[in-house]
């Protein structure tokens, strides 16, 4: 059974995986609430604990640390 554990952001459970929406870096919503978690599917040569660069095509998990989204 999935439940939604966020209804504006599509992330839902099943089993004990967490499932998001995929965003390119520019569709990502604006950063500033820290610890959020996406995932994108356009990063540009992805290092973790950097700000995420879209250009690219590596799909990689991101994190706004309050400020930026960053690889990781």
């Amino acid at each position: 059974m999935a439940i939604t554990l966020d209804g504006t952001s599509g992330i839902t459970g099943n089993s004990g995986v967490l499932i998001t929406n995929v965003y390119t870096v520019a569709t990502l919503p604006a950063a500033g609430t820290a610890g959020r978690k996406a995932f994108v599917s356009n990063a540009l040569t992805p290092v973790f604990g950097s700000a995420v660069v879209g250009g690219g095509a590596v799909n990689v998990p991101v994190y706004d640390n309050g400020t930026a989204w960053f690889v990781g």
